[in-house]
């Protein structure tokens, strides 16, 4: 019988004990989130499992795998970019830099600034407002700003007053359908009876955010602007995949109505503060209470493919400084975000955040007109 001789070298050695630490570093991980949702949202096993469900593609199971609860808890499919939802987001214009799951940002402490205390100081109202409108500013008032403000979640230097006066590279003169008005999260409500439960939630479309698309819609028609409402519901009943999905209907559209040339997915913001007050967004507006809009525009950080990002933001400066000229007070900073959103599908996609929370579906509905009456202005002075 001969035997093989086995020479023992310190490479071997090496490479066994970077094979064992790996395995115990990946077992360590998957211990630590998985035990990870009792510390982070400190909340009873009823509202754990609440936030579990949302996440999860069947609902009803018991005994999710740890895939899918690392995917409830990050908030998008750790296996598919497309699904990094907008929760994570600052929520204050950029003053916190705290990042958080929105079933999560009811939960944490959020310091109250002077800003944010101010918000909550304006007059409630229900009524629809005064209806006469200011005139679209000229072309060369929208393209030439200064002093426009933004939120930098990224790592990319970007002059915003710059961008502004450069032309868009998309033309919106054709005679088929030039904006896309979707939903992402379709059910996501406003304060008030029609909200349901600590999620805010509410598949009625008279109370949703389809209420304010369908004001967004009526005003860029009025003004010539062809557009389509999808109101599909991506984040119902299975909240987690809603970015996936909606792509699916974007792409859609886009291959039945290659003239679309902006898509607007519309949402609205969501804070609840450590005493229960929930983040109210408004200004007046012809002497009545209005929601504050915020334009999210998504990048390439990521690593998702997404090269004309730049011009989604000169979209998105242009609408910024016509609703300043026109409606002083209403837009909230621009947030540019490291996520994509999937704002890669045109060069006009951006993401409206139409209140929040803490607003009135009438306020909702008033200030998702008067950006409409921006974006209107900007595409016809192109």
């Amino acid at each position: 019988m001969k035997f093989k001789t086995i020479v023992i070298t310190r490479k071997k050695i090496r490479l066994c004990f970077s094979v064992l630490l790996s395995f115990a570093i990946c077992a360590a991980v998957a211990f630590i989130v998985a035990k990870r949702p009792v510390a982070v949202f400190k909340v009873n096993d009823d509202i754990y499992k609440e936030i579990l469900s949302e996440g999860l593609p069947d609902n009803g199971k018991k005994s999710p795998d740890l895939k899918a609860v690392i995917n409830a808890i990050l908030g998008f499919d750790i296996d598919r970019g497309e699904t990094i939802i907008s929760e994570y987001m600052s929520v204050f214009d950029g003053t916190t830099d705290e990042i958080l799951p929105e079933e999560n940002r009811d939960r944490e402490d959020s310091p109250e600034t002077e800003e944010n205390t101010d918000r909550h100081k304006t007059t409630d109202t229900e009524e629809d407002g005064n209806t006469s409108e200011p005139p679209f500013p000229d072309s060369a008032r929208i393209a030439s700003a200064s002093g426009l403000q933004m939120s930098n979640a990224t790592k990319y230097s970007v002059d915003l007053n710059a961008l502004c006066a450069e032309e868009l590279a998309f033309d919106t003169d054709t005679d088929g359908p030039q904006v896309l008005v979707m939903h992402t999260h379709t059910t996501e409500c406003y304060d008030g009876d029609q909200a349901n439960g600590e999620t805010e939630r509410n598949t009625n479309e008279e109370f949703n955010v389809i209420a304010v698309g369908n004001e967004i819609c009526a005003v860029l028609e009025e003004n010539g602007i062809k557009t389509i409402h999808d109101t599909t519901y991506h984040d119902y009943p299975s909240y987690q995949g809603s970015y996936t999905r909606a792509l699916g209907t974007i792409e859609n559209q886009l291959k039945n109505n290659p003239s679309i040339k902006i898509v607007l997915d519309v949402h609205r913001d969501a804070f609840i503060y450590p005493d229960g007050s929930k983040l109210r967004v408004a200004c007046e507006q012809n002497g009545v209470s209005t929601a504050q809009v915020m334009i999210v525009a998504g990048t390439d950080s990521m690593g998702l493919w997404h090269n004309n990002w730049r011009e989604n933001l000169k979209f998105a400066a242009k609408i910024q400084n016509a609703a300043g000229i026109m409606y002083p007070g209403l837009m909230r900073p621009i947030n540019l975000r490291t996520e994509r959103f999937n704002e890669h599908a045109t060069m006009g996609s951006l993401i409206l955040e139409v209140g929040s929370n803490g607003n009135t579906l009438s306020e909702a509905k008033i200030g998702g007109r008067y950006a409409a009456r921006a974006i209107a202005a900007v595409l016809t002075a192109k």
